[in-house]
């Protein structure tokens, strides 16, 4: 062999270790082009694990995502936010409105607010109490609704003064897995005075 044919050779063992180095390198980079585009366009999918109140009552777990709420969790926290709006006495329902606006959407917090003042404020003049007995609740979570039917019995002191029969509504928004209150509203008549 000549010198310039090893010279030759060894330029071209040198270009196709050039070549092989530079088309891995652009592989490489082109990999890492794609993982972080894909990093920046993944949906996070947040399921939120949840252990309320009464969680012996149910036989499942109960899952909050960003689309679905479990319709045995909606009715856990419906139940305890009606009972903190409705059985209410002179003594605890500046406890029971404080602890129920915390589960507030604040678009609704005046609103709400402002409802269970004025109800707190009657039946401390009054010295009296109203108490409201669940008789059926239909729960809706696909549009984040329960409807509480049920009797509103309201006393002074140990005399029954009203009896009805109530609908008790309440809307709920879901913000970062967390269920807010944006309606509470009751209808009824009275079946029965004492």
């Amino acid at each position: 062999m000549n010198a310039y044919a090893l010279i030759s050779s060894d330029l071209a063992a040198r270009l196709g270790l050039k070549r092989l180095t530079i088309g891995i390198l652009a592989a490489s980079v082109a990999t890492n082009v794609i993982l972080a585009a894909g990093l920046l366009f993944k949906k996070d999918s947040v399921t939120t694990v949840l252990v309320p109140v009464g969680i012996n009552e149910t036989t499942h777990p109960m899952t909050v995502t960003e689309k679905h709420v479990d319709q045995d969790y909606l009715m856990l926290v419906a139940r305890d936010l009606l009972s903190l709006a409705m059985n209410v006495t002179p003594e605890n329902a500046d406890f029971n409105r404080e602890t129920l606006l915390r589960h507030v959407s604040p678009a609704s917090f005046g609103a709400i607010n402002e409802l269970l003042t004025r109800q707190a404020q009657t039946l401390k003049r009054l010295h009296a109490s109203s108490l409201f007995s669940v008789q059926s609740m239909t729960v809706t979570p696909e549009s984040l609704t329960v409807e509480a039917s049920g009797l509103k019995r309201h006393f002074i002191g140990k005399t029954e003064t009203l009896r009805e029969q109530s609908l008790i509504t309440m809307r709920f928004t879901m913000v970062a897995g967390k269920l807010q209150l944006t309606e509470l509203s009751e209808s009824g008549e009275a079946n029965s005075r004492n």
